[in-house]
């Protein structure tokens, strides 16, 4: 008996040994074991020209920080009333899909509330993505925040001339 308790006590010990111990749970564990990068900062600034609200965007918008631009966009959409959001994505250098769904999420909120939702400046990486998902004709994209502005509003969603239900 004494054999047998040993050699379990022994195997515990053992495997004790080898497996290592949480210090952190999820996104933490992660990146203490230098599996992660930190967290990229995304900056959202809202701005008011007459009857528009700009959004200025400013990082890479990530799994990581896809919740804020989501968060912003139906905050404006549902909760202040908006009826025209263009997003500045100047400073926006890439974008990953779930940006580009928080995006869809924002351009799904403003049709349930008929707002108009504008992009502008889209970096090559970001004109990519949406090329690739073929979500740049569903979303109404502009090259200069000037063009956003000016721009004619374009036919109502799922009237006979526009791309109405891609979304």
């Amino acid at each position: 008996m004494t054999l047998i308790t040993n050699l379990i006590s022994c195997h515990f010990a053992y495997k004790a040994h080898r497996e290592p111990k949480a210090i952190a749970s999820g996104r933490k564990l992660w990146h203490n074991m230098g599996l992660m990068q930190p967290r990229p900062s995304l900056k959202i600034s809202a701005r008011q020209l007459g009857e528009i609200t700009i959004l200025d965007l400013s990082g890479d918008i990530t799994l990581f920080n896809s919740p804020e631009i989501r968060k912003a966009l139906l905050s404006q959409l549902r909760e202040k009333g908006v009826q025209h959001l263009v997003l500045n994505m100047l400073a926006v250098p890439y974008i990953d899909s779930s940006g580009v769904a928080s995006l869809v999420e924002g351009l799904k909120a403003s049709r349930d509330v008929n707002a108009r939702f504008a992009l502008f400046g889209l970096s090559r990486s970001a004109r990519n993505v949406l090329e690739l998902t073929h979500l740049l004709r569903v979303f109404e994209v502009h090259q200069t925040e000037q063009e956003a502005l000016e721009a004619p509003a374009p036919p109502p969603y799922g009237s006979a001339t526009s791309n109405g239900g891609d979304v």
